[in-house]
């Protein structure tokens, strides 16, 4: 298809969730807008962060009218285990081959996964915000998104115009096919504790960076730097707030 922009209609698809149950996208944008998080895979610690920081800011979501749903390669079982592990309060979805990431442009050919990715459907099926990463550690600032949401200003309020399709999803996923056509990397998964030493790695690492970022010509390079180091920060509050959780919970 031609490439995803503001504006263009997505395509419809039906995907298994962490459990095995069919989520559909026509369905759930019955209800409000869609933030779609496209993420490499469990084993990426930037869409770990990212699926972390959304999860402990799920109010947020909730209170613009919004639902979230992440989608990967990865199979419903190891979705369920991240659903476990972040104390997710939304759905994980399997992508098994890549159909809905190619379809929505959002495909790494070189690595076989999905590209890093936030796209926000409106109630219409149309896109109203899309952040597309230039690398796997390149993500939307979590007031980005918020605010793109709230220029949608979609909360499914009573006689609001819906164009609605008619026939089922033009894409769709069985939880079967999920479980054993995958293509996911043979790549362990993180655990919170791995989480918590990459993110004290990585800020680590640019902070010794930026030090050396002086002069003119480098400013829009130490502004990326800085960038990122706040991303760490925020990714690293995170998956600290859920282990917090998990010690509550257990």
């Amino acid at each position: 298809m031609a490439e995803l922009g503001v504006g263009s209609t997505v395509p419809s698809f039906e995907l298994p969730d962490q459990q095995d149950y069919p989520w559909s996208l026509s369905g759930q944008l019955e209800a409000g807008p869609v933030v779609l998080v496209f993420y490499r895979g469990d084993w990426c610690p930037y869409c770990n962060g990212q699926l972390a920081s959304y999860a402990r800011k799920y109010d947020e979501f909730e209170r613009r009218g919004a639902q979230v749903a992440g989608i990967s390669v990865d199979p419903p079982h190891d979705n369920a285990k991240m659903v476990g592990k972040l104390r997710a309060p939304f759905p994980l979805l399997s992508d098994a081959t890549g159909e809905v990431s190619r379809a929505y442009g959002l495909w790494d050919e070189r690595e076989n996964v999905a590209t890093p990715a936030v796209v926000v459907v409106g109630r219409s099926g149309e896109v109203s915000y899309l952040y597309a990463g230039s690398d796997f550690a390149d993500r939307p600032r979590d007031e980005e998104l918020f605010a793109a949401l709230d220029a949608l200003g979609e909360r499914g309020v009573p006689g609001s115009r819906i164009e609605r399709r008619t026939g089922g999803p033009e894409l769709r996923t069985t939880a079967a096919e999920a479980r054993n056509g995958s293509v996911r990397p043979d790549r362990p998964a993180l655990s919170l504790d791995e989480l918590h030493s990459y993110y004290r790695g990585a800020f680590s690492t640019t902070e010794a960076l930026g030090g050396r970022l002086t002069g003119r010509l480098l400013r829009r390079a130490s502004r990326e730097v800085t960038r990122h180091q706040d991303l760490v920060r925020v990714y690293a509050r995170a998956t600290q707030e859920t282990a917090d959780l998990a010690r509550e919970q257990s």
